[in-house]
């Protein structure tokens, strides 16, 4: 038994830990959400977005999959990179990290804050056709994933690993869980005001 195990987890940040509570939350009003009228779900509001609130929720469930991957690599990395210290990379060693994030992604991660029509979703992130009432189908999935991260917490915030984001630099497992935290909070807001467009209750949607 080494030392690490015998140990037991690394204890994460209260700030982690923060973030990843109110993950939890958002996937919680997005399941709720999807558990709505088809009417509602199929709700649109061009003077606000092109995509209706499945297609938000869709969008959602898309970004988060691929983050809980990389979120996954980050941690299988770092297992390995901690098996054998020091020693030069072998075939089947993951490769080394990318740089670090840049000044947007300090920016929009700091402050919380994405401005809204500024970047194009690529392909792989769009909602597809799915009828609105399917909305919220992988929403379970997200929230298992989400959930079996806990007790790595503080392991994902002491790993030095990182995976690319397309526009904000290498982000670390830390900083990838506080992305999924503010891309759901922009893309919740849009619903808000989608709803309100459409002369629907708002209540329990981000106010600001």
């Amino acid at each position: 038994m080494t030392a690490s195990s015998a140990e037991g987890p690394r204890p994460a940040s209260a700030g982690l830990r923060r973030v990843h509570a109110q993950i939890l939350r958002q996937l919680a009003l997005m399941a709720e959400l999807a558990r709505g009228p088809e009417a509602e779900l199929a709700a649109r509001a061009p003077a606000v977005s092109g995509w209706s609130v499945a297609e938000q929720l869709e969008h959602l469930v898309l970004v988060d999959r691929a983050v809980l991957k990389s979120v996954r690599r980050i941690l299988a990395d770092s297992h390995l990179q901690a098996a054998q210290p020091g020693e030069p990379a072998q075939p089947g060693q993951p490769p080394p990290s990318p740089p670090g994030i840049n000044l947007l992604g300090r920016l929009v991660l700091g402050t919380g804050f994405m401005p809204r029509g500024r970047a194009r979703t690529t392909p792989p992130y769009h909602p597809g056709a799915a009828p609105a009432a399917a909305a919220g189908a992988g929403i379970p999935e997200i929230e298992r994933g989400v959930r079996e991260l806990e007790p790595r917490l503080g392991e994902l915030e002491a790993s030095g690993g990182r995976s690319r984001h397309m526009r904000f630099g290498g982000l670390d497992g830390r900083q990838w869980l506080r992305f999924v935290a503010v891309h759901h909070h922009h893309h919740l807001k849009i619903v808000r005001d989608i709803r309100r467009a459409r002369g629907l209750a708002a209540a329990g949607l981000p106010s600001r």
